[in-house]
């Protein structure tokens, strides 16, 4: 299923802007399920954004730790600018939380536009660092982006693509000041360490205590 709708996407007779939109949607959702929720985006540059429920916690295992998977859906359709060669040009956003308030998805449109103002470009580890925290709740201040660890969340990443670019999928991920000081300091796999070691917890948790 997802090659087949992969391929509808990246082959030779592209499809409209809208038909890509809802191209990208019927990928997500033959791993996530249909939305519960899509906040529609009126501007130019068009960059929805649908939250599937998920119960965060595998099923081999009990208790439940229900959340939401919040992901783009029109970032992708520009290339961003100055990727290099080795790099997917184009990306789309994944967050996860246990509300998709207002707060946290027009942060989440924010950063997806953020690239195609300040003509850059985002990748695995890079960060981007404000002067205020951007949610309540939490004294953190700066996004950092990874790539996704949960099976088909990596499914997604694998089978996206537009004109034949691969599209990156990017975990947005709030840090503080001194592990941001850290991965400056060290580099990212000692902070990714000590993601392990803490049992760093899949939904975005605005109270969680800095690791350094």
């Amino acid at each position: 299923m997802l090659s087949r709708l992969a391929k509808f996407v990246s082959g030779s007779n592209r499809p409209s802007g809208s038909d890509l939109f809802q191209q990208r949607l019927a990928i997500y959702e033959s791993e996530l399920g249909e939305p519960e929720h899509t906040f529609t985006d009126n501007a130019e540059r068009r960059i929805d954004i649908h939250a599937f429920g998920r119960d965060f916690v595998p099923a081999c295992q009990e208790g439940s730790d229900e959340g939401y998977v919040l992901l783009t859906n029109g970032m992708s359709e520009q290339r961003m600018h100055g990727v290099p060669g080795d790099a997917k040009p184009r990306a789309e956003l994944m967050w996860y939380v246990r509300e998709p308030t207002e707060e946290i998805w027009a942060n989440l449109r924010w950063l997806a536009n953020l690239p195609f103002i300040d003509t850059t470009w985002f990748g695995f580890g890079h960060r981007v660092a404000l002067p205020w925290p951007p949610v309540a709740g939490t004294d953190f201040q700066t996004f950092l982006f990874l790539t996704p660890i949960i099976g088909p969340d990596k499914e997604i990443a694998e089978a996206l693509k537009i004109a034949g670019d691969p599209v990156e999928i990017l975990t947005v991920n709030l840090i503080s000041h001194q592990e941001l000081g850290l991965i400056k300091s060290e580099g990212l796999d000692p902070f990714l360490d000590l993601l392990d070691e803490n049992d760093y917890p899949p939904i975005f948790d605005p109270s969680r205590k800095s690791y350094v």
